[in-house]
């Protein structure tokens, strides 16, 4: 809104609230040399969603390993003589929780019912609702989609649905986080066989950059440096990188055309010679690449040695010397009989004993919620580093193998922290010094809570839709080459276009959109990672190049979008929930309340009940309209406090 002078907007969103019709894909016209039978295709329903329960049985044990990190804590403040933080408000805890845990604010009626309850054990309930949420899978996903870089694009064609899909379902089954790395570290296979071989295939062709992401992400630890050269500031050499990167340097990411299973010629070739008698228009470019190249990206393993670069230049080796395969740490892994180097590498990596390995994941998920790491940067752990509470750090590792890696649960006991639950830290941090943990820091949202917040305020069920099964296209794309004609992939090809479409698309979604919008949590968003110009883009949603590359800086095309941006004009939509909350409301006390707890998830002081009384007497309407302008204009709405 740029004015006090507000109006409602006039376009139709009669379906928003609706739930999706799925309609049959209408045929595309042939382009073949000869006509083509019809074919109809019939898309597959949406995937459901369960998510993995919290242990019932666990309850005591949660409070007490709860208390144990309080208590380690608490040693921490007297020992540097640190206040904490007092403990948050209901209104404040139940914004936090909602946030942390399913990555979007309360609806209204759920903030008011948690504020108005007088259950004893309301705050441990709340935090057990909240881990069996949907919402707990979509905002771990955003999490992990950033770091592992899960884009519809991997890479030569190849989509990358199937790992996103992969990684979704393993959130929502709660996938033990050992066994989560482990599958991506050893699978094999087409990505449509095997959705974990996408992160394999994330770095396909590039296996040295491969080595140092995976230890980056899964040990906290930055050897890329040592790539090229010695590293400058850690121990690690060059000769130790390259050693590391003998365990997985015969991984194959892709099978030759001209493979004997293939009959021996050139199967791209081959095909697409048969494909110009098939498809008029073909001229034998990369039309149909995404069949043809696409299925020949596999992952499997093959006899391939590592040596030394040409130009090495150190003592401990010469140029284009084989390297034997040892890891970066101790203790050594002991491959057993018939099992390939890289899964010997993977038991090493993903084991207990490996002294990074649940640091690393235990480091993440408690940044992950206090906003700051007991070990800063989170992803260059060196021999030197010690983290902020040893002793609490030793708990925590202990802890997350108790429970046997179970991330939801290892939450559940850190969310049931008073240390969690203390307010705010609202002062700017020094990252010259140690921060001992009063209370979790103030955090701007992420692009994905900014983007499922205001969707929360829009549209009465977000979890409503889904991205469709990655097999609709999977089942499609996939062919046996040796075997596949020309005249199928032709057809494939039709039908595809057909579920890829905009006609298709278009029936499938326009029921959840506004001003071109797909109003979806940002999980679901059939596009991922979102174009340049897009809301979330613009609040700092990752391009899913680098690992981990959101951002959290303001900008002015932000600025724009919460000033008159297509989202913030949603809210006053008649057809939006937002609208109809208000609406619903006789009073305009209750009116106002219904504004704050929506948005802010407390009830509004009697100042600021002043002046939304004096904006709507002076402006009608229009001045409900501002008064829900201000407040998703307020850093308090911004902000994870």
């Amino acid at each position: 809104m740029k004015s006090r002078n507000v109006r409602f907007l006039s376009v139709s969103l009669a379906a928003i609230l609706l739930t999706a019709v799925t309609v049959e894909a209408q045929n595309r016209p042939k382009t073949s040399a000869k006509p083509a039978p019809k074919k109809e295709v019939v898309p597959v329903p949406m995937r459901s969603i369960r998510i993995a329960p919290v242990e019932v049985s666990q309850k005591s044990q949660v409070a007490r390993s709860a208390q144990m990190i309080d208590k380690l804590v608490e040693a921490n403040y007297q020992k540097y003589k640190v206040q904490p933080n007092e403990m948050t408000t209901d209104e404040e805890f139940v914004r936090r929780a909602y946030l942390d845990i399913t990555g979007s604010i309360p609806d209204y009626r759920r903030a008011r019912v948690f504020i108005r309850s007088k259950t004893p054990e309301k705050r441990e309930k709340l935090i057990d609702d909240l881990l069996v949420d949907p919402g707990y899978a979509s905002h771990a996903y955003n999490y992990w989609a950033d770091i592992l870089r899960i884009s519809d694009r991997i890479s030569n064609n190849v989509p990358g649905q199937p790992f996103a899909e992969w990684v979704r379902a393993s959130l929502e089954t709660n996938m033990p986080y050992d066994q989560f790395v482990f599958e991506m570290l050893t699978a094999e296979g087409r990505i449509w066989d095997n959705g974990a071989a996408g992160f394999i295939l994330r770095d396909a062709g590039m296996p040295l950059d491969a080595v140092n992401n995976t230890v980056r992400i899964f040990l906290g630890t930055q050897i890329g440096c040592a790539q090229c050269h010695n590293h400058p500031f850690d121990r690690w050499t060059q000769r130790d990188f390259y050693q590391m990167a003998a365990y997985t340097y015969g991984v194959n990411t892709r099978r030759n055309a001209a493979d004997p299973a293939f009959g021996g010629k050139n199967v791209v070739s081959k095909l697409r010679e048969e494909l110009k008698s098939v498809d008029a228009q073909f001229d034998g470019g990369g039309k149909y690449n995404r069949f043809l190249l696409a299925n020949l990206m596999e992952v499997n393993d093959v006899s391939r040695t590592l040596v030394l670069p040409h130009d090495y230049a150190y003592d401990d080796g010469k140029p284009k010397e084989r390297v034997a395969s040892r890891t970066i740490f101790d203790p050594q892994p002991v491959a057993k009989p018939g099992e390939s180097p890289r899964v010997t590498m993977a038991r090493w990596m993903t084991s207990r004993e490996n002294p990074r390995f649940t640091k690393t994941i235990v480091n993440r998920l408690w940044k992950r919620t206090f906003g700051v790491g007991l070990i800063e940067p989170e992803d260059d752990m060196r021999d030197d580093t010690v983290a902020e509470n040893p002793e609490l750090m030793d708990f925590l590792i202990s802890e997350m193998h108790r429970l046997n890696f179970n991330m939801k649960e290892f939450m559940r006991i850190v969310y049931n922290t008073k240390t969690y639950q203390r307010k705010s830290s609202l002062a700017e941090l020094d990252p010259s010094k140690q921060y001992h943990f009063p209370g979790p820091v103030l955090r701007r949202m992420t692009p994905e809570q900014v983007w499922d917040s205001f969707i929360t305020l829009a549209v009465t069920d977000p979890n409503n839709f889904q991205r469709e099964p990655a097999a609709l296209q999977g089942d499609l794309l996939k062919v046996d080459l040796a075997s596949v004609s020309a005249e199928e992939i032709y057809q494939r090809d039709q039908m595809l276009r057909q579920v890829t479409g905009y006609k298709y698309r278009n029936e499938r979604e326009k029921s959840y959109k506004h001003e071109n919008l797909l109003l979806v949590r940002a999980s679901e968003l059939p596009q991922q990672p979102l174009p340049p110009g897009h809301f979330l883009r613009q609040f700092g949603q990752s391009d899913r190049e680098t690992v981990q590359g959101n951002f959290d800086g303001g900008s002015v095309p932000q600025v724009l979008q919460m000033f008159n941006g297509p989202l913030t004009h949603l809210l006053l939509h008649p057809k939006s929930l937002m609208y109809a909350n208000v609406v619903a409301q006789r009073k305009q006390e209750d009116q106002v309340d219904t504004i704050f707890l929506s948005i802010l998830a407390r009830y509004p002081s009697d100042e600021e009940r002043a002046i939304a009384n004096e904006e709507i007497e002076a402006n009608g309407n229009a001045g409900f309209g501002n008064v829900i302008w201000s407040l998703v204009n307020t850093r308090e709405f911004l902000f994870v406090r």
